[in-house]
């Protein structure tokens, strides 16, 4: 019986050994979660008691926006599962059972809950996280640089994505920089607009394609300027310029002219019968031989276009010189000067060994387009001399044989 007793309290002994650690663990287990809790992963929740019958659930980091969750606790201390209230940055306020739950600074690094209950706030850190980005807002779109130019208006200056803007507002002869400036427009300037008149002052928006344009304020002969912020200068909107109109003959016939980054272009056009057209550019500078019409230095920046109306060879050379490429644009080719003599005279680099007037071997359309008919354009190399030495020489050469011939069968026969 004693040897039953001493194991049944051996036995015992090793069972609390046992237990004690079980227990020990089971009391000590809530202090790593707190731990654990308050300095959980981003994606964690961070816990805290509101009261003995509230808790909070609050989540915040640089990767997740503020929210926060509040539960019921019950009575033996088990949190119901469905939520009493939640709030976010959409969401910054709801009111339960006279208790309301705020969420201050939601658009802050550090947002706050706050609980006003029984005429009591009490304020609860979320864990700190990332600011919100802002929105733009309707006045974000229209400030500026603010400046009083008199007459009770400022001039509030921009210059961002919408290109250089002068907005003038009345605010009120009272008005000092630092003071709210978004009231009344009375006119707005910019590119497409760069003028205007308003309360007695002229307005003038200058160097507006470039990258500094400048507020021209003019009242009573006196003029005060105003730098905009510096942005970027304006992409032109198309390469091609304005076209030039211009008679060049008798008969209604015009040409258009134009400038582009592949260099001029004359568009010709003669009414009446037959609706005679032709266009010279770079490629072809040269009309038809039956009319003199040229582009002068067409791989120039200033090239001109050359003619002469009816009237035989006396009649003088005029001329028009091509719009300007618009700013900002670029030549294709190389720029070059040919020109050797008068732009008047029609004498170049390009045109010296064609002659103005040769001889017709085509049909022409008789009447007002008779000057302008179309015809083969012959280039240098056709008017060029080399042609007619070479078939001199090629034809001496075929006499010379013939002759050899001739002598041989001579001898033969005597």
């Amino acid at each position: 019986m004693r040897t039953a007793l001493r194991t049944s309290i051996v036995t015992a002994a090793l069972a609390g050994a046992m237990l004690v650690p079980a227990a020990g663990s089971a009391f000590a287990a809530p202090a790593p979660q707190a731990v654990t809790s308050t300095k959980a992963a981003a994606s964690q929740a961070k816990r805290v008691v509101i009261n003995k019958h509230l808790v909070a659930d609050m989540v915040n980091s640089a990767t997740e926006a503020p929210s926060v969750k509040i539960f019921i606790v019950n009575e033996d201390g088990t949190t119901r599962p469905k939520t009493l209230a939640s709030l976010d940055r959409g969401h910054t306020k709801q009111s339960v059972q006279g208790t309301v739950f705020t969420l201050t600074k939601a658009e802050t690094a550090e947002p706050v809950l706050t609980v006003f209950e029984n005429g009591v706030t009490t304020s609860f850190p979320l864990p700190k996280g990332k600011a919100a980005t802002p929105a733009p807002s309707e006045n974000d779109r229209y400030a500026g640089q603010a400046v009083s130019i008199g007459n009770g208006m400022v001039a509030v200056l921009r210059n961002k994505a919408e290109g250089p803007e002068a907005w003038i507002r009345a605010v009120g002869p009272q008005w000092k920089p630092g003071d709210d400036y978004m009231s009344r427009v009375l006119t707005m300037l910019n590119r497409q607009q760069t003028s205007a008149a308003v309360g007695g002052v002229s307005l003038k928006l200058t160097k507006a394609d470039t990258a500094e344009p400048v507020l021209v304020v003019t009242e009573g002969g006196a003029s005060k300027s105003y730098p905009l912020p510096k942005g970027k200068a304006a992409t032109p909107s198309s390469c091609v310029s304005e076209v030039k109109h211009v008679t060049v003959g008798a008969g209604g016939m015009t040409a258009d002219l134009t400038m582009s980054p592949k260099g001029p272009k004359a568009f010709v056009h003669a009414e009446g019968p037959g609706d005679w057209t032709l266009t010279l550019d770079r490629s072809h500078p040269k009309g038809p031989d039956s009319y003199y019409l040229r582009i002068i230095n067409p791989n120039s920046a200033q090239p001109v276009l050359n003619w002469k109306t009816q009237g035989g060879e006396n009649v003088p050379v005029k001329t028009a010189s091509f719009p300007a490429l618009p700013k900002g644009c670029t030549f294709e080719y190389k720029v070059t000067e040919e020109q050797t003599g008068s732009a008047t005279t029609g004498v170049t680099t390009q045109t010296q060994a064609q002659t103005p007037v040769q001889a017709q071997t085509a049909v022409v359309p008789k009447g007002a387009v008779a000057a302008g008919a179309e015809l083969p354009v012959e280039t240098v190399a056709d008017t060029d001399d080399s042609t007619t030495l070479a078939a001199g020489a090629g034809l001496f050469a075929i006499v010379a044989a013939l002759g050899a011939s001739v002598l041989r069968r001579r001898r033969n026969h005597g």
